[in-house]
């Protein structure tokens, strides 16, 4: 009887733990990368500080997120998804308190504060993702992918304007990032059902990801994708703003445009997970190629109603690249035994690598060879997700 009651009972657990998760991810996304990482440049550049400071502080994130990426692995192994998660969360709460009481001119704090906090991305976005994609059925995978996807994106577009609500040269938008983080780590709470054990015959350092990430980079799907995904998001999250308007549209209009781009993003994820789990994640990189192609070519094209659409397309490309790597690595997780928690490592190393390299090639490429450069880039990585989904075997 105890154990029918068990049986009965894990699908109603089951459903509040990926509850939890969605919203531990949904909360510190909004914190961490919807809130507190826009407005730290915001914040210094209103306070006067040089472009090249800003810069680096921002760099300073992303940097931060590979080092958390790297050590995350063994700190799960170690600790548990639960305390590692906890870690990232209230970490930030920690740097969300700090931030408002630095100096604008103290660069060498700001950047530390950058790094901490994207050591504090990396932790939370292991520890969560790795719990999430271990306990959900692997046939239905793609749907909760999709799902997790569209929650952290909608986080993301709230952010800038919870900023735009409150203010960027004085501490409440601080203390907003704080908050969600905050209930980011109180969400933890409710998640029963706990990551599965994983085998600790091979200890986790961050070589041994790196050499597993240099290894699997040449054959497998996901780590393939994880990198395009970051180039892209990197060149369209990055650059396609100043594309419009160095087009020849005003600064509100390429905003609205963005919001179109965004749109794209969010709407497509739960259709594009869903698909996966019906025709598998190479048709869906394949769609999201097609769509890169199509997109680059309207961007050729004009600037009119045209520009709507291609960015509808772009933010598709850009948000469900990520998405389809993501089904790519877990389900050869599954498949190869792999532990969750390395590949989902691997892959967010990857899209980390790929989001440094594609605003920078972009910019320096814009600078150099036009306009016609972005639309080429996202060219080339269509044709680079076109490639890996028809060279791979199953």
């Amino acid at each position: 009887m105890r154990n029918s009651d068990v049986e009965q009972s894990r699908p109603s657990a089951l459903n509040i733990t990926v509850f939890s998760l969605n919203a531990v991810s949904g909360f510190s996304h909004l914190g961490q990368f919807g809130i507190l990482y826009p407005l730290m440049a915001l914040w210094l550049d209103a306070h006067g500080t040089p472009a090249w400071q800003v810069g680096l502080v921002g760099s300073s994130v992303w940097l931060g997120m590979l080092i958390g990426n790297l050590f995350a692995p063994g700190a799960l192994q170690r600790w548990g998804a639960s305390k590692l998660a906890a870690v990232g969360c209230f970490g930030t709460v920690a740097l969300g308190l700090v931030m408002p009481q630095l100096d604008a001119s103290w660069l060498f704090l700001w950047a530390l504060t950058a790094a901490l906090l994207g050591v504090c991305i990396g932790l939370r976005w292991i520890g969560v993702e790795s719990w999430l994609y271990a306990i959900v059925d692997g046939a239905k995978r793609g749907r909760f992918v999709g799902v997790h996807e569209t929650v952290i994106y909608a986080a993301q577009g709230v952010g800038p304007s919870i900023i735009a609500m409150l203010g960027v040269s004085g501490q409440r938008s601080f203390y907003a990032g704080t908050l969600a983080a905050l209930c980011a780590g109180l969400s933890l709470s409710t998640a029963s059902i706990p990551m599965p054990a994983t085998s600790k015959t091979i200890l986790l350092a961050p070589n041994t990801v790196l050499i597993e990430l240099w290894r699997h980079s040449r054959y497998m799907l996901g780590v393939q994708l994880g990198l395009i995904a970051g180039v892209l998001d990197g060149v369209l999250f990055g650059m396609l703003g100043i594309f419009f308007v160095r087009s020849g549209m005003t600064p509100e209009n390429a905003a609205l445009t963005m919001t179109v781009f965004g749109l794209g993003g969010l709407l497509s994820q739960i259709p594009l997970g869903w698909w996966s789990d019906r025709k598998g994640v190479r048709s869906v990189t394949r769609i999201l190629a097609i769509e890169g192609l199509l997109g680059a070519g309207l961007l050729l094209t004009g600037m009119g109603p045209v520009a709507w659409v291609a960015a509808f397309l772009l933010g598709s490309l850009a948000a469900g690249a990520l998405t389809a790597a993501v089904i790519a690595t877990t389900h050869e997780a599954s498949v190869l035994g792999t532990a969750m928690e390395v590949a989902v490592a691997e892959v967010s190393i990857a899209f980390t690598l790929g989001s440094c390299v594609g605003p920078l090639l972009a910019g320096a490429l814009m600078d150099y060879c036009g306009l016609i450069s972005l639309p080429f880039l996202t060219l080339l990585a269509s044709i680079g997700l076109m490639r890996a989904a028809n060279s791979q075997r199953r």
